[in-house]
């Protein structure tokens, strides 16, 4: 092969890594030796217009992603096809093109660092798993997906270090205008069984948590509707709980019942004495901040079962609108848990920056990271 043309074996070398596979693995995926598979990585070979697409196919990427002359490029190009915005409604809020941009460079630069320092790319935590598609089915999922992560109904204090450590791959910064807005998204990376949460730094503490739980119940919904055959959720027009279901609803359910498990809410303030019509303003901000909600999802998780009048619910939730008007959407207590945001990719940052081969690459995602103002805790 010519020399200028040892870039395509290098791109099939890397996504072959990247993966996990050995060179005789994707030899058998694609129909061919492992000898002439090894020629043609090392530049010896060019690989026919066959072997390009099988590879492409076992691969799961576009084959512009095995002509791209530059690593970067080629990761980019890979990302493109590797992963799915997860959307799981029509009329769902779709991201402005200059935020999706920002999405795939963060993934690629995610992608790259994991490359350099060959680090594994797999959640630990499963992204599919069967579930009933009703309110209770949403809890018990949300009871499954703690006890995978080993927390059962404890308090936890930092959610995205929680991610993190499963794998899962958890980044915040200023969303741009137009989508300032947009609380977050998620991509689903399907090769690697494992995703992406953009979380929208401009919003607080509470917002980014709710979203963050939002969003993994997309993927866990987004993942079985793919699977199953039929409708996953029916529009019957009869309700199955307080509200027919739907994925947008039953995404915030789960998202609601993994932040405020049952069994912790009716502990706390049973070891209180707490009783329905005895909240207190005070109460209710002091307590919601142990699940590190907003007052307003923490009334109506208070509501839902049943811990607090019709009369005391209607009294605070339309003081929390009020003051969400004033204040554009603040807090009304002043304390604020402290997240540990970023901390994977710059932990990988800051560990790959040791690889005296990887100086460009590692330059390059620095300037990126501070481009998109990405929050350093």
């Amino acid at each position: 092969m010519h020399k200028d043309l040892k870039f395509i074996g290098d791109n099939i070398r890397s996504f072959r890594q990247s993966r996990n596979w050995t060179l005789a693995q994707l030899a058998s995926k694609i129909g061919i030796q492992e000898g002439p598979l090894g020629r043609i990585e090392r530049g010896g070979n060019l690989p026919s217009a066959t072997v390009i697409y099988n590879l492409a196919q076992a691969l799961d990427i576009p084959t512009d992603a095995l002509f791209a002359p530059d690593p970067s490029q080629a990761r980019a190009a890979a990302t493109k096809t590797d992963t799915a915005h997860v959307t799981i409604e029509p009329d769902a809020s779709v991201p402005q093109k200059p935020l999706l941009l920002a999405c795939r460079e963060l993934m690629s630069a995610f992608h790259t660092l994991e490359d350099i320092l060959g680090v594994q790319k797999h959640a630990l935590l499963p992204l599919s798993i069967p579930f009933e598609p009703d309110y209770a089915g949403m809890e018990q999922l949300a009871g499954q997906v703690r006890t995978t992560m080993g927390t059962g109904d404890a308090v936890v204090f930092d959610y995205l270090e929680l991610f993190e450590n499963f794998g899962l791959r958890v980044l915040l910064f200023p969303f741009m205008k137009p989508s300032e807005n947009l609380d977050g998204l998620s991509f689903f990376e399907p090769v690697h069984q494992n995703a992406f949460f953009f979380i929208n730094s401009r919003k607080n503490p509470e917002k980014q948590l709710f979203c963050l739980a939002t969003e993994l119940g997309n993927i866990l919904i987004f993942n079985q509707m793919k699977i199953r055959k039929d409708t996953l959720f029916p529009d019957t027009g009869l309700a199955s709980g307080p509200r027919p279901i739907n994925p947008r609803r039953a995404a915030k359910h789960f998202a609601a019942t993994f932040l405020m498990p049952e069994s912790a809410v009716r502990t706390t303030v049973g070891q209180l004495g707490i009783r329905p019509d005895t909240w207190t303003w005070d109460l209710i901000l002091r307590i919601k901040h142990r699940f590190g909600i907003s007052t307003e999802a923490f009334v109506y998780r208070l509501k839902e079962l049943s811990l607090i009048t019709e009369e005391s619910t209607n009294t605070y939730i339309q003081k929390i609108k009020t003051h969400y008007k004033h204040t554009g959407f603040g807090e009304p207590d002043a304390s604020r848990r402290i997240l540990n945001a970023n901390g994977r990719f710059f932990d990988l940052l800051l560990t790959a920056g040791s690889d005296d081969t990887a100086g460009q690459e590692i330059e390059r995602i620095y300037a990126m990271a501070e481009e998109l103002k990405l929050v350093i805790i």
